[in-house]
C-alpha cells in the first residue's frame, strides 16, 4: 500500500510513517521506535523492513481473529529518534500519547531505550526493544521485552571463543563513548579478568561521530593485541578497522555490530572480522532459509539481525492481540503469560522476570567472500 507520510512534533520534527490506512475501523495499531534519518539510518531500514514484511504476511492472510470473533488487519506507524536520545524521548511520548497504539518495539540504541524506559512504564504498554545494554532490563520494568541476546551474553560467548579457539594471549579494548559502548566494555574487562586472568594491554576510546581514529589506532598498533574487541557503532568500527590496516596491524579485529552495514562499510578490511550476533542470515535452519527468501524477493537483500528481532516480534504481538483485542494492558498481559513462543530467531520466554526473552548468540567471521560463517553457537 501506498505510504502515507505525516510530521509529529513535539519538541522536535519525528518523521512518522503510517503502511495501513488508519481509516480501516478493523485495524490494530503497532509502533515502531527507529533510526530513520541520519547517519545510522540503515539501522531502522532493516528494523521496519523486519517489521513490515510481517505485518504484511499476517494481512495477506487475513489479519488477525481476536477472541470476539473480529477479524482485524495490523497497522504499522513508524517514529524517527534519529539515533538521539532527546528526539527519541519525544518520538515514544508521541507514540505512546496515541490511544491508538497497542504496543511498540524499538528503539534500537541503548542509550535512547534506557533513559525512555519510563514512558512505555507509565502507559502500561508493551515494549519490545532489540537494544544489547544489559542495564534495560535490570530496571525492574514490567513492560519491557528485549527480542535478543543482550551485551553480557555476546561479550561472553566472545570471550570465550577467543580464549579456547583462537588462544589468544593478549587482547585491546576500544569502544565509542556512548551508552553501548561504555557497557560493553565494562563487560569486556569483566569477562576477560574473572575467566581467564587476562587484563587489556590497550584500551582506547573515541566519542560517536569522530571520522579520525589515527591517534587510537597507533596506540593500539603499537600495543599490538592479537585480538581487538571494539564495541560501538559500524561507522567508527570500519573506519577504526581501515586505519588499522593501513598502519599494519595484523590481528583479529572483534566487533559487536559485525553485520552487513559495517562489511558495506569496511570493505575488504572485513574479512577475518569475528563478532557476536543474535542471529545471521547464514544460518542453515529451515525458519531462517524461508525468512531470508521472503524479505529477499520484498527488498532485494539480505536481512540484518536487526530485521529478524522487528519481524518476530510482529508475529509475537499478532498471537497477543488474538487473545486480548485491541488493549494495550491486555496485550501486555497476554504477553507476559506465555512461557515460550517459537518464532524464527529460536524460541523466545516472554513471561520470564527481567524481560530478557531469548539468549541465542552466534559468533561469526567473515570468510574471503565477505560471507557470515557461524563459528560458534549458544543458547
Amino acid at each position: 500500500m501506498k505510504l502515507l507520510p505525516r510530521m509529529l512534533c513535539t519538541g522536535l520534527a519525528v518523521a512518522a510513517l503510517s503502511f495501513v490506512s488508519a481509516a480501516d475501523a478493523q485495524s490494530i495499531k503497532l509502533g515502531l521506535v527507529g533510526i530513520m534519518t541520519g547517519p545510522n539510518a540503515a539501522n531502522g531500514e532493516f528494523c521496519k523492513n523486519g517489521a513490515t514484511l510481517a505485518l504484511d504476511e499476517i494481512n495477506a492472510n487475513g489479519g488477525v481473529k481476536t477472541a470476539d470473533g473480529k477479524v482485524h488487519k495490523l497497522e504499522l506507524e513508524v517514529v524517527d529518534d534519529q539515533g538521539k536520545p532527546d528526539v527519541g524521548l519525544n518520538a515514544i511520548r508521541r507514540l505512546v500519547s496515541d490511544a491508538g497504539v497497542v504496543a511498540f518495539m524499538g528503539p534500537d540504541f541503548t542509550g535512547i531505550t534506557l533513559p525512555s524506559l519510563f514512558v512505555g512504564e507509565e502507559a502500561g504498554i508493551a515494549q519490545i526493544t532489540s537494544s544489547i545494554g544489559a542495564q534495560i532490563t535490570a530496571q525492574g520494568n514490567k513492560h519491557i521485552l528485549r527480542g535478543r541476546s543482550n551485551d553480557q551474553m555476546w561479550m561472553t560467548a566472545l570471550v570465550d571463543y577467543i580464549a579456547n579457539t583462537i588462544h589468544a594471549k593478549t587482547v585491546g579494548l576500544s569502544f565509542t563513548n556512548i551508552e553501548l559502548g561504555r557497557s560493553g566494555r565494562d563487560v569486556a574487562v569483566k569477562a576477560l579478568a574473572e575467566k581467564y586472568k587476562l587484563k587489556p594491554v590497550v584500551e582506547v576510546s573515541h566519542s560517536a561521530g569522530d571520522r579520525d581514529l589515527t591517534a587510537s589506532a597507533a596506540r593500539i598498533v603499537e600495543a599490538n593485541p592479537e585480538v581487538l574487541i571494539n564495541w560501538g557503532t559500524q561507522i567508527e568500527a570500519a573506519l577504526l578497522l581501515r586505519t588499522l590496516r593501513q598502519l599494519g596491524w595484523k590481528g583479529t579485529f572483534a566487533f559487536n555490530a559485525a553485520d552487513d552495514i559495517f562489511v558495506s562499510l569496511a570493505k575488504d578490511a572485513a574479512v577475518g572480522v569475528i563478532g557476536p550476533q543474535n542471529w545471521i542470515w547464514s544460518k542453515s535452519d529451515e525458519g531462517t532459509k524461508k525468512f531470508v527468501a521472503a524479505y529477499e524477493a520484498k527488498y532485494g537483500k539480505k536481512p540484518s539481525p536487526h530485521s529478524i528481532v522487528y519481524y518476530d516480534g510482529v508475529k509475537m504481538y499478532a498471537d497477543a492481540i488474538a487473545k486480548a483485542g485491541n488493549n494495550r494492558h491486555g496485550v501486555l498481559a497476554a504477553l507476559k503469560a506465555m512461557p515460550t513462543w517459537k518464532g524464527v530467531q529460536g524460541t523466545y520466554s516472554p513471561s520470564v522476570n527481567g524481560g530478557n526473552m531469548i539468549a541465542s548468540t552466534v559468533i561469526i567471521r567473515y570468510d574471503g567472500k565477505l560471507n557470515p560463517e557461524v563459528v560458534f553457537s549458544a543458547n
